[in-house]
């Protein structure tokens, strides 16, 4: 028996749910959906010899295994359009991401040095994480946040498929 045929269909439905969110809100492309969804899958079979049913329920681990990979897979696609390297393979439209990547660098570049702190800490921490790393509160953190989207806006940097009032980063 194959290890896909031994996987729990639940466990692959939830790893096409967040390969799609990757598509529409991380700056992967369609054609990154499957590879996006077999990464999740194989990251959850390599660490499910790992899972402790004393420790939590089958279905807690998987969520935590394939929501954990999607945020760093979501945080090297982010790093990738700041110009961090990365082990992401090139994309088709290197030209208008060298070209993003530069007008973020100079955002980033102009910001204050506190919001500048924020805007690199949240490459790869959530919120929560970077109040805790700054000392304040997630409130003030969402209030910067505002303040470093303000900055891109001004800049005229918006990249295609950002949503407005979506997600924390």
């Amino acid at each position: 028996m194959s290890a896909a045929a031994a996987v729990d269909p639940f466990v692959i439905q939830q790893a096409e749910i967040r390969a799609s969110q990757l598509v529409a809100c991380a700056g992967f492309t369609r054609d990154d959906w499957e590879d996006l969804r077999q990464d999740l899958l194989l990251d959850y079979l390599e660490r499910l010899p790992l899972f402790d049913s004393e420790r939590g329920e089958p279905r807690g681990f998987m969520f935590g295994v394939v929501r954990n990979r999607a945020a760093r897979l979501a945080a090297q696609r982010r790093r990738a359009v700041c110009g961090v390297v990365t082990d992401l393979p090139p994309r088709p439209h290197a030209d208008v991401d060298h070209d993003l990547r530069l007008d973020v660098a100079a955002t980033v570049a102009r910001l204050p040095d506190h919001l500048r702190l924020v805007a690199e800490l949240l490459l790869d921490r959530t919120p929560r994480e970077v109040a805790r790393a700054i000392g304040k509160s997630r409130s003030r953190v969402y209030q910067m946040i505002g303040e470093i989207r303000a900055a891109f806006e001004q800049a005229g940097v918006r990249p295609e498929g950002l949503r407005r009032n979506g997600g924390a980063r």
